[in-house]
């Protein structure tokens, strides 16, 4: 299927659509389609899920801009409103077809994992480690600074308050 068709078979539809990018090899999309499912089951004759494999449109998905899978691409009146990677979890996928059906734009993904989290903690922390056994490096104190406060930012009030100001 060739994005012109993919488009026209978007504008034709009269529900909002999920787009599930997958592939059969792929783990973390087999981990996310029988939580797809179970909400596309509960949306049933209110929002499509339509699946697309990688592997069997490879130009499609390339024209799409999908850059890894999985990825889901909401899309209402034709027009893509958001775009999740990676898995979700089931209350994730259901509040983007809530906010899909009820015609509300889904708020940005901002949550970082635990995982994303802890290892930008020990990167900055590793970083001041050999800053110190090196002359602090003030080139390495700044990159740990920085690594350090991704991993803190949105939990830290300073922060919230000053971008607050910011806007």
């Amino acid at each position: 299927m060739r994005l012109v068709e993919f488009q026209e078979r978007l504008q034709a539809n009269r529900r909002p659509v999920v787009v599930d990018v997958w592939a059969p090899w792929c783990s973390p999309c087999r981990t996310l389609s029988p939580r797809l499912e179970k909400v596309a089951e509960s949306f049933a004759g209110q929002v499509d899920l339509w699946k697309l494999n990688a592997d069997e449109a490879p130009e499609l998905t390339r024209e799409l801009g999908v850059i890894g899978i999985p990825t889901l691409i909401l899309y209402r009146n034709g027009i893509e409103i958001a775009r999740r990677m990676g898995v979700q979890s089931q209350e994730e996928l259901s509040r983007l077809f809530a906010m899909l059906l009820n015609e509300q734009a889904p708020m940005p993904s901002t949550q970082m994992s635990d995982a994303t989290r802890w290892l930008r903690l020990l990167s900055g922390l590793a970083l001041w480690t050999i800053a110190s056994f090196s002359g602090w490096s003030p080139i390495l104190l700044i990159v740990g600074a920085i690594l350090l406060f991704s991993a803190i930012y949105d939990r830290c009030p300073l922060w919230q308050a000053l971008k607050r100001h910011l806007r």
